[in-house]
């Protein structure tokens, strides 16, 4: 029996630092890219750098001159995907807003940035996965990034720290 599968990358509010998305390509081998925005120009730029692959991308707060779509809906592998930044959703002050568009949409998985914190949990039956951010690197927040194997209509999404 055929299996299909599929691996993503997740970034966020990368801030020019395209020298950390290129490692974290290079490691992981995604089958596709996902910038969910605040320097969307950044997978613009990673592009140029690995023609061949294959790169998904939202407009963020700090993606001022461009005309790239706020939001996207991604159905990979039977599995629904919001694509979103999230400051049109307020997701720096909570998640309800956010996860219940995406009930409204029909997602099984949500992607988020803005607040620059990784993180991942189940809000209202969806699951929300923020990737944190490649901007600035601290204890208090480390650089990461995301990635979701999806097989067979299920997913499983983790974080990954630089």
């Amino acid at each position: 029996m055929y299996h299909q599968s599929m691996k993503l990358i997740v970034f966020s509010d990368t801030h020019k630092n395209t020298e950390r998305m290129e490692l974290a390509v290079k490691k992981e081998n995604p089958d596709a890219i996902i910038h969910l925005g605040d320097y969307s120009s950044d997978a613009i730029e990673l592009q140029r750098k690995i023609p061949d692959s294959v790169i998904y991308m939202v407009a963020g707060n700090c993606d001022l001159n461009t005309s790239g779509k706020k939001e996207i809906l991604l159905p990979i592998e039977n599995v629904k995907i919001l694509l979103t930044h999230g400051h049109q959703h307020n997701v720096k002050t909570g998640l309800s807003k956010l996860a219940f568009h995406a009930v409204d949409l029909g997602v099984s998985l949500a992607l988020y940035g803005h607040t620059h914190f990784a993180d991942i949990q189940t809000l209202h039956g969806v699951i929300l996965m923020n990737p944190g951010q490649l901007e600035l690197d601290d204890v208090r927040n480390p650089t990461s990034y995301g990635v979701i194997d999806i097989q067979d209509g299920k997913f499983n999404c983790r974080i990954e720290y630089i």
